[in-house]
């Protein structure tokens, strides 16, 4: 039963209205953390996705100067007294060069239901894709498929400027949360 609990989601509380974040019954509060680093010196693009807890993540800065993104700050909510669902999202767009050329990092939630209320309402993840000369190299990959069970979640995706290739490390549910 232990176990099970560990695997279950309380339902969304909006602690402020930029930063809506989902609690879960093993590990309290949470806040999704997406960060983006282009570091041409290293020849690599590394993008990772990872969780806040508690007091850090309650009072945690995102910003798009440092390449820290939170996947609640690309939806629009609209709250009326029958519901609360997500209306719009928007995609964060980020160019990196390298060696072997120029790269495109689109990220953008990963939306499990628009209504909050709802069945996996109250999670959220991200989804990027990884563009080189305008052709996908990387197609839309969610760095969490869904929002409950035990599908792996990615934590890390690297782009090697040098071979062009993309390197991503996925960890089993369990681990992550």
């Amino acid at each position: 039963m232990k176990i099970l609990n560990r695997h279950i989601y309380i339902i969304l509380l909006l602690a402020s209205a930029s930063h809506p974040v989902v609690a879960n019954a093993a590990t309290g509060t949470i806040y999704p953390l997406i960060t983006y680093k282009c570091d041409p010196s290293a020849d690599i693009i590394t993008l990772t996705n990872s969780l806040l807890k508690g007091d850090e993540g309650a009072s945690y800065e995102y910003s798009d100067e440092d390449g820290t993104f939170s996947p609640w700050n690309m939806v629009e909510i609209s709250q009326t007294s029958e519901r609360t669902r997500i209306i719009k999202t928007r995609k964060i767009t980020r160019t990196c060069k390298l060696s072997s050329g120029e790269y495109t990092i689109t990220l953008e939630p990963q939306v499990f239901s628009r209504n909050l209320k709802g069945t996996c309402g109250a999670a959220i993840s991200s989804a990027f894709t990884i563009t080189y000369d305008g052709i996908d190299i990387k197609e839309r990959t969610p760095f969490e498929d869904f929002c409950r069970g035990n599908s792996p979640i990615i934590t890390r995706v690297t782009v090697f400027g040098k071979t062009g290739e993309v390197k991503v490390k996925r960890i089993a549910r369990y681990k992550f949360y």
